[in-house]
């Protein structure tokens, strides 16, 4: 995908989640909305704040960082917002994903240039790789595991929460 000698270009958003920030391609985004108190779920994991209604949808909401932490999700700032995902589960049955905001994405154009891969010592569940872009720290994080756990967080049977060392 080289033209006229120039490196390969991703448009992609830099997403606050408080306290990290992902990286994703706009491709994988279907919407940002303002939050809603999501619907609470019965024995949902402490991440997965409830399922808000969108385009006559049910959506799982969760927390990133809560994930990626162990952690329960606390109360939720004024300005946050909820970002509507496109799920890579070709299941009918959660097609997308609500991810918590800490506040508006931002458009960046990653290349190959800009981008420097940093490491994950915590081996961070859902998290793919660690970089830096435009002097950011940023996660890349794993849409296929983050499906697969929200899936089964919602419908039940849930999976390996917690990678061992």
């Amino acid at each position: 995908m080289r033209k006229a000698g120039k490196g390969r270009e991703i448009h992609c958003m830099l997403i606050p989640v408080n306290p990290e920030a992902l990286l994703l391609p706009t491709s994988t985004m279907a919407e940002v909305i303002d939050f809603t108190e999501p619907a609470p779920m019965e024995s949902a994991p402490g991440w997965l704040l409830g399922q808000v209604e969108w385009e006559s949808r049910q959506v799982p909401v969760f927390s990133f960082s809560d994930l990626i932490n162990g952690t329960d999700a606390e109360a939720v700032s004024s300005g946050s917002k909820i970002m509507i995902l496109k799920s890579l589960s070709n299941s009918a049955r959660l097609p997308y994903l609500g991810l918590l905001l800490g506040d508006l994405p931002r458009p960046v154009v990653v290349r190959e240039s800009n981008l420097e891969e940093t490491g994950d010592e915590k081996k961070s569940l859902g998290a793919f790789r660690r970089v830096t872009v435009e002097e950011q720290d940023a996660i890349i994080p794993d849409l296929d595991r983050l499906t697969h756990l929200v899936t089964h967080a919602t419908f039940g049977a849930l999976p390996i929460t917690q990678l061992d060392d």
